[in-house]
């Protein structure tokens, strides 16, 4: 059997994923604890695996910190492919949504449409929409939407809302943020008691539901790359791998394969086939987390020269597009992953933040920087003259970017910065 990696259909229609490609998709995709986790339950049950820890003789000590760190939980995607395989009428529809179940964002949302989906598993875009439809059945309920409309939607069909409520909410999600109730008055017909009922009903609702998945206890971050400044110039970008032992086929036993019958040498292939699957799937991991790690480097080398203020916007697509992978690659690789630089150990996802045009020039700023001016411009503020969401907007119009107040009221709830009628009353107290 051909070990290529590659997903394909069977003649009976099921979809197959040959076993290197399902080990390799997901490695890929699991933090550093994880995949310790998983290298430990292998090497327990294939003795044909062997780890080679003489090198962390006399070491620091990580590799067993860090199985003692990994807990037995449950990851987001086996959650959800439980109540897949309790929900599922079809086992074709249900490797495809579990597929589906482990390509979600943290926030629980499928990030390539349907006719990409289709295009990756080469199979029909209808049997895309069924496994859509059977992830979006598990809990907690919005898991699997295309984006915020269809989450908060499927809440709302949940909770039995008829139509016409829902598209009232749906339609005007930017008045009910703003509290314009003029206007939502005058396009609905409702009263304010009923609109002020619809509102709260819109905010009892889970924007994010893949965060109620999420493990329960906090993972230690180990670094899988570190970016080390030169003293010519430029940094050094390489893989960290102290936390994992270095894995090899045992030779030993091996040996023993010429001597053993015909049911003993095919248990030594099975079991030196997972033992190589699993040692190449880790060491594409690691080669495609420094690929991505060095293309970060690149885009964002003010930010590692200069600190957090230049940090620039940048999307998944554009280093998927640069390095010639598939998006949903680049996300499994930046996923509960990190590097360490001169600012510490950072997560990924760090680099990665949508941006605001400049009004001065050229260049877009990131939503990162753009919080750390609110939150500055918050904590200088004259406590006899608190600062509104519009006056913030204007100060950051004023230096140069443009934004409008809706993105300034979002950037400040995210940062838990009270209101300015909340910082009024406090100042009051003190």
């Amino acid at each position: 059997m051909s070990l290529k990696p590659g997903l394909r259909l069977s003649q009976s229609q099921r979809l197959t994923l040959t076993p290197a490609l399902r080990q390799s998709i997901s490695v890929l995709g699991m933090s550093n604890s994880e995949l310790l986790d998983h290298v430990e339950a292998e090497l327990a049950q294939n003795p044909l695996l062997l780890a080679e820890t003489s090198r962390y003789s006399g070491a620091s000590g990580d590799f067993d910190l860090a199985l003692d760190t990994v807990a037995a939980r449950k990851t987001r995607g086996e959650n959800l492919r439980d109540q897949i395989a309790l929900l599922a009428a079809n086992r074709q529809t249900a490797l495809i949504a579990g597929y589906l179940a482990d390509d979600l964002t943290d926030e629980g949302y499928l990030c390539d449409d349907d006719a990409e989906l289709a295009q990756t598993l080469k199979i029909d875009v209808s049997e895309i929409t069924k496994a859509i439809s059977l992830l979006q059945r598990c809990e907690p309920t919005g898991i699997g939407a295309r984006n915020l409309r269809e989450c908060l939607d499927l809440q709302l069909c949940a909770l039995e809302q008829p139509p016409q409520i829902r598209e009232l909410i749906l339609d005007n999600l930017g008045l009910f943020a703003d509290s314009d109730w003029a206007k939502l008055q005058n396009l609905s017909g409702q009263s304010r008691a009923d609109l002020d009922i619809l509102n709260d009903l819109l905010r009892a609702l889970n924007p994010f539901p893949g965060e109620d998945l999420s493990p329960n206890m906090a993972e230690v971050l180990y670094p899988d790359i570190r970016i080390t400044p030169l003293p010519e110039g430029g940094f050094s970008i390489e893989s960290v791998n102290s936390t994992l032992p270095s894995l090899t086929v045992n030779a030993d036993l091996m040996n023993e394969k010429s001597t053993a019958n015909a049911e003993a040498t095919q248990y030594f292939n099975d079991r030196i086939s997972r033992a190589k699957i699993l040692i190449r799937a880790i060491e594409a991991r690691s080669k495609t987390i420094l690929r991505v790690g060095r293309q970060i480097a690149t885009e964002q080398h003010r930010f590692f020269a200069d600190g957090h203020a230049h940090l620039r916007p940048l999307r998944q697509i554009d280093v998927a597009q640069s390095l010639g992978l598939h998006p949903s690659t680049v996300a499994r690789a930046i996923a509960n992953k990190a590097l360490e630089c001169r600012f510490g150990i950072l997560p990924l996802k760090f680099f990665f933040t949508p941006g605001l045009k400049s009004l001065t020039d050229q260049q877009a700023v990131s939503a990162y920087v753009i919080q750390q001016r609110i939150t500055r411009l918050v904590h200088a503020e004259n406590p006899a003259q608190i600062l509104s969401d519009a006056k913030i907007t204007a100060h950051l119009q004023q230096s140069g970017v443009d934004i409008a107040r809706r993105t300034v009221a979002k950037y400040r709830q995210c940062l838990k910065i009270p209101s300015s009628v909340q910082r009024r009353k406090s100042k009051k107290l003190l």
